[in-house]
């Protein structure tokens, strides 16, 4: 019913606001603390808390990417995207260094960038806009991750992260209108 789909939109809405709080507090973390690259033993607590925030982050993106209307393989990108780089997320809290686990977050953010296309091509206005910026600065610096220095490619993702936190709110907005969500 129109009712339910409006809870519904609005409980996504919700999530969206709490994904991009906690995809920002994970960047601040990141900077501000600098997690070491690997690791022996138990996680230091830079490590502890990025973990945190970017998994909780990744686990609110859910129903917002159940919510937004896209195609299938659209929205198969984007449960993709959260399942691999939550896995990813574990191998950095269990130590494993960047040589592993960066090519492999680079690579998946390729699935995070068609769910980002499909889901913004479905809307109109700033948000399909925003939506195409974000694809193209995430699929263009994961492409050009390669031949960066092995230092700045953190760093390197600042401008698609921002312009996604941006995306993200845009798709909460989006969702507690109710309107622009269809099943």
């Amino acid at each position: 019913t129109p009712q339910e789909t409006h809870m519904k939109d609005s409980i996504a809405s919700k999530f969206a606001y709490a994904a991009a709080a906690f995809f920002f507090v994970g960047l601040i973390v990141s900077i501000g603390m600098r997690p070491p690259e690997g690791f022996e033993g138990v996680p230091p607590l830079s490590v502890v808390l990025t973990t945190v925030a970017f998994l909780i982050y990744h686990l609110a993106m859910l129903p917002v990417i159940a919510a937004l209307p896209s195609p299938s393989w659209a929205k198969g990108s984007g449960f993709a995207w959260i399942v691999v780089d939550n896995m990813l997320n574990m191998l950095s809290f269990f130590g494993e260094g960047s040589e592993f686990v960066t090519p492999l977050r680079w690579g998946v953010h390729l699935a995070t960038a068609t769910w980002i296309l499909g889901a913004s091509w479905s809307q109109r206005g700033a948000f399909r806009w925003v939506g195409v910026l974000v694809t193209l600065a995430l699929s263009g610096i994961t492409l050009v991750g390669p031949f960066l220095n092995r230092k700045s490619v953190p760093q390197s993702l600042g401008p698609a992260a921002l312009l996604f936190i941006v995306w993200i709110v845009m798709a909460g907005r989006q969702l507690g209108k109710s309107e622009a969500v269809t099943q």
